[in-house]
C-alpha cells in the first residue's frame, strides 16, 4: 500500500503536549506511527494492523527505522484489542475506513482501508471512548461527509471537536477532507483552519511545504 497524502497531512498537523502513549488505529504502512515517533521522542507508540500483509509491511518499515525500539505493530482487530486493553493513551490518531455505503473496489485490502468492512465508526467511536486518556487527544482525517457523520456519533460519547482543518488540493479549490482533533472538553465553537496543497500551477503551496518539512525530503 502506498504512502497517501491523507496520512502524512494528518501526522504533520498532529500536535500533542508530548504524550507518554500513543495508539495508531488501523496503521497500514507504519508511516502515521514512525511520524509520531519522531515528532514526540519520549513516546511509546502501538499500532494496530488487522489486514496480514498491512501488517507485515508496517512491521518492516518499522524494523528498519531508528525508532524500531520504540514502536510496536500489533497484528489484531481493533474491537478486540480495545475491549481486552486496560491501558489509556495520551493520544490516539487514525486514517479509518470510510466511504460507507459506496461502491467497493473487489481487493480484499483496499475495502478494508477505504470502508466500514473491517471497522465502523460506531466500533471506533466505543474503542477510542474506553482507551483515551481523561485530557488526551483523538485525532484523524475524513472526506467532509463522513467527518459530519463521527463527529455527530462523537457527542454520544462525550468526545467534541477541538479544531478542524479543511484539506484543500488546489487553490481556489472545494475541500476534500477535514482533520479534527476530539477532546473530552465540550467546545461550543472549534477553531477552523484551512490548508492548501498546490497553487494555480501546480507547484507545492509553502504553508503545505511548511507543514511537511520535517517528514518529507523533497521539502
Amino acid at each position: 500500500m502506498k504512502v497517501s497524502t491523507d496520512a502524512v497531512v494528518l501526522g504533520a498537523l498532529v500536535s500533542c503536549s508530548e504524550p507518554a502513549a500513543v495508539l495508531d488505529i488501523g496503521t497500514g504502512t507504519g508511516v502515521l506511527a514512525l511520524m509520531m515517533a519522531q515528532k514526540y521522542p519520549s513516546s511509546q507508540i502501538e499500532a494496530i494492523e488487522l489486514e496480514q500483509e498491512a501488517f507485515l509491511q508496517a512491521s518492516q518499515n518499522v524494523m528498519q527505522s531508528p525508532f524500531f525500539p520504540r514502536v510496536n505493530v500489533i497484528h489484531d482487530d481493533f474491537k478486540i484489542f480495545s475491549a481486552k486493553q486496560g491501558k489509556r493513551y495520551d493520544l490516539i490518531i487514525s486514517n479509518p475506513p470510510y466511504f460507507a455505503g459506496q461502491l467497493q473496489s473487489g481487493q480484499k485490502a483496499i475495502d478494508l482501508a477505504r470502508h466500514e468492512n473491517g471497522l465502523n465508526f460506531a466500533e471506533i467511536w466505543k474503542g477510542v471512548d474506553k482507551l483515551l486518556a481523561e485530557n488526551g487527544s483523538f485525532w484523524l482525517i475524513l472526506p467532509y461527509r463522513e467527518m459530519s457523520i463521527f463527529t455527530e456519533m462523537g457527542l454520544g460519547y462525550g468526545l467534541y471537536q477541538k479544531n478542524v482543518t479543511s484539506l484543500i488540493d488546489k487553490q481556489g479549490g472545494n475541500g476534500h477532507r477535514k482533520i479534527a482533533a476530539f477532546t473530552r472538553i465540550n467546545t461550543a465553537s472549534p477553531q477552523q483552519y484551512t490548508l492548501t496543497i498546490r497553487d494555480h500551477s501546480g507547484a507545492f503551496m509553502p504553508e503545505y511545504r511548511q507543514a511537511l518539512r520535517e517528514f518529507m525530503l523533497h521539502f
